[in-house]
């Protein structure tokens, strides 16, 4: 009977979860919060277009392929200010604040342009020189309005994020309960009480120790933003995962500890502990991912030799599980941006370097900088002879949760080079990948994106 019981309250808490997971996944509104950025984003466009064409044409002095342009603009700027309150979206910034002096200003000032269009369609200079002046005099509502969409969008979106870290909060604590309600039936089924104390203390040390990692794994969630509402669908797929194999793993459990089966309760308690195990490193990496696109940078000068031999330090013991090895071309070059964050960015690219070797050879990965004429850093290139992977998969690479080969083969969570990335953008940085499998792969950290290169600077750095 309390096996039944037992049975009844895991698939009830099962439902539950998925439940929970599903109907968070349906109240996700990140595309509507979206639409209002866009409205916002769109009359702003529109509205430095015409400033921009009125002062071509002024400077051209009323030449008629830039009257016919202010008169484009003009026109698509009317259409777009007067259906700015339509649809949901509308509704909703007719309620921000400054919206509607914005609305009444920006309409006045069209009623009163639209007569000198005539003027301005013909050439006349004064004319589009008082229109720009008018809607000059807009710039600061426009800002203020926009900053105020902003302010908007980033609450919803707050809300968004308390929502999601709720929902697996819940997760987390039913997790815990799972693993305590098969320690209880574990223990009512059986009879020897030798064997009995000594499972007895077996489970309850590694519930101790997963209520632990999972405590753990909880709070560094609370820190998660925004960001994780983006792949909430991902992120669910990956939770019921391991929660459901725990579900199935408990069943052999329990079916291990009614025959005394030592064998089977020993494989299905190490499958529920690494189910365990990969959902805190999924939370883990969830954390990471969400930290490097919103927290706070605290920007300072750091010495590459001196980062490339932290990583060392961390990835001593793969370096020495593997026979790898990690060379620095330019011990002098100083990087700047956040300490800790460029630390784990260099600690994913070396870390996958040496992951993902070649099987007859041991690794070697390359540390290059490139240069500036000023001897300023303008890039970083983390060079391996690994087993690289196909071009055709490069857009694949840097998507949270991709993995271009079986987790059986290589571990992980498909989260590196996607944290990687975030950390870049929060910087203003690109990362770029070049590959050829079976020769390996160089990943470029573009700290000066746009900006020219020396011809030499490749060479150089080589």
């Amino acid at each position: 009977m309390s096996l039944l019981i037992g049975v009844a309250i895991i698939t009830a808490s099962l439902f539950f979860v998925v439940s929970t997971l599903n109907r968070q996944n349906s109240e996700d509104r990140s595309e509507y919060r979206q639409s209002l950025i866009w409205y916002t984003a769109q009359l702003v466009v529109e509205y430095q277009d015409l400033i921009h064409a009125l002062n071509k044409m002024i400077v051209h002095d009323g030449a008629s392929e830039h009257t016919q342009e202010v008169t484009a603009r003009f026109d698509i700027l009317w259409s777009r200010a007067m259906r700015l309150g339509e649809g949901e979206a509308g509704q909703e910034l007719v309620r921000v604040d400054g919206s509607v002096p914005l609305m009444g200003e920006l309409e006045a000032v069209l009623r009163a342009a639209d007569p000198l269009m005539s003027a301005i369609a013909s050439g006349d200079v004064l004319a589009a020189r008082k229109l720009r002046s008018d809607f000059a005099a807009l710039q600061a509502t426009i800002d203020s309005f926009r900053s105020a969409v902003y302010r908007l969008q980033l609450d919803a979106a707050s809300r968004q994020r308390a929502a999601l870290q709720r929902t697996v909060n819940l997760v987390l604590a039913l997790i815990v309960g799972l693993l305590v309600a098969g320690v209880s039936m574990g223990l009512l089924l059986l009879r020897d009480r030798s064997r009995l104390m000594r499972l007895q203390a077996q489970l309850e040390r590694r519930v101790a120790e997963r209520t632990s990692e999972l405590a753990q794994a909880n709070a560094d969630l609370l820190a998660a933003n925004e960001r994780l509402t983006q792949f909430n669908n991902l992120a669910s797929h990956d939770l019921k995962e391991p929660v459901r194999k725990i579900t199935v793993f408990s069943d052999l459990l329990l079916e291990g500890v009614a025959n005394k089966d030592r064998e089977t309760i020993d494989y299905a308690a190490n499958v529920m502990k690494a189910s365990a195990g990969r959902a805190k490193t999924l939370i883990s990496n969830l954390l990471n991912y969400s930290a490097a696109s919103d927290r706070e940078l605290s920007r300072e000068a750091v010495p590459l030799a001196q980062l490339v031999e932290r990583v060392r330090d961390s990835l001593s013991e793969l370096i020495r599980e593997n026979g790898a090895e990690v060379v620095l071309r330019d011990s002098d070059a100083v990087l700047s941006g956040d300490a800790v964050f460029l630390e784990q960015l260099f600690q994913n690219l070396i870390g996958n370097a040496i992951k993902f070797r070649h099987p007859d050879r041991p690794p070697v990965v390359e540390v290059l900088a490139e240069r500036l004429g000023t001897g300023a850093t303008a890039a970083i290139v983390i060079r391996d002879n690994g087993i690289g992977f196909d071009m055709q998969h490069k857009a694949q690479v840097f998507e949270p949760f991709r993995r271009l080969h079986s987790r059986d083969r290589y571990a992980g969570t498909g989260m590196g080079l996607a944290i990687c990335q975030a950390i870049a953008r929060r910087h203003g940085w690109d990362i770029d990948a070049v590959s050829e499998p079976g020769r390996g792969s160089d990943f470029r950290i573009d700290f000066m994106p746009g900006v020219a290169r020396l011809p030499n600077m490749v060479e150089a750095a080589e």
